[in-house]
């Protein structure tokens, strides 16, 4: 059986959470939140030393649909970072529905939105560990 790594991620435009994955133990940790340029480009340089540090066979990147399942502008941002991942490190992409991802994340971190102390970054890695959890939970893999 060959044990294959996984990359999740929760897009943003100002941050992008990221969680690791195998599929021998098939849990997900949320181990980084990568901040954007501050033009609001994409930190390729950051995610390229991280995914270099794990060497993933695989890519989950959270698709945010609206609570009637249709597509918005993040969705956009996040298949043109998805296309992007693949092209840069010839890597298949997978997506999943990542509705609700960030307010389940902020109630398991115990955070209102308003609340003035919330870390943002931990949010959305712990969103990108939700995401990864479910593609896991939802998936039959290799």
């Amino acid at each position: 059986m060959t044990i294959k790594t996984y990359l999740g991620f929760d897009v943003g435009t100002k941050r992008t959470g990221v969680a690791i994955a195998n599929s021998l133990t098939a849990h997900a940790n949320g181990i980084e939140t990568v901040i954007h340029n501050k033009d609001g480009s994409t930190n390729w340089k950051d995610l390229e030393d991280l995914i270099s540090q794990h060497n993933p066979d695989g890519f989950i990147v959270g698709l945010p649909l609206d609570k009637d399942n249709q597509e918005q502008e993040m969705t956009f941002i996040a298949k043109s970072f998805a296309r992007k991942l693949e092209q840069r490190f010839k890597t298949p992409v997978f997506f999943i529905d990542e509705y609700l991802s960030s307010s389940e994340a902020k109630n398991q971190l115990k955070w209102h939105y308003a609340h003035k102390n919330a870390d943002r970054a931990d949010v959305d890695k712990r969103s990108a560990e939700l995401i990864l959890q479910t593609w896991l939970n939802e998936t039959t893999y290799d």
